[in-house]
């Protein structure tokens, strides 16, 4: 089936349900999975603020998301925790299409109709651009 999978989380509700599910495809197989979180650059600036260090900055983020990366390693799932800044979409994208993977997971925002329209999601960005599979979780 899948040997590399991109798991894309915010730490958000509906990320972690998309964190369960990538792992529920990885127990299936020997499966890899990377898990990436985008730092915004609006979101960054204000924790740099707050923050006294990038490692401490690091510790934070990595702090949110831990809940996640504890079950993948209490399931012994084989995965990687990496960070990128910058624009979500933009590069979740980038990493989709330039890494090695099979399948993308990622969690949906849960935006009504109108605020899809007027803002869009991530979530719908990446299924436009990304060129390998996506599974949008809710």
């Amino acid at each position: 089936m899948y040997k590399n999978i991109l798991l894309a989380i915010d730490g958000s509700e509906n990320s972690q349900r998309a964190g369960y599910e990538a792992a529920k495809l990885a127990l299936a197989d020997t499966v890899s999975v990377t898990i990436l979180h985008v730092m915004d650059p609006e979101d960054t600036q204000k924790d740099v603020v707050r923050s006294t260090s990038e490692r401490h900055l690091n510790k934070q983020r990595k702090d949110i998301l831990s809940s996640i990366i504890r079950f993948f390693d209490e399931q012994a799932v084989d995965h990687e925790y990496v960070i990128r800044r910058g624009l979500p979409a933009r590069k979740v994208i980038e990493e989709a299409n330039t890494g090695n993977y099979d399948v993308l997971v990622i969690g949906s925002r849960g935006l009504n109709i109108f605020q899809e329209m007027v803002l869009g999601s991530v979530s719908h960005k990446v299924v436009k651009h990304a060129r390998i599979p996506v599974v949008i979780v809710k």
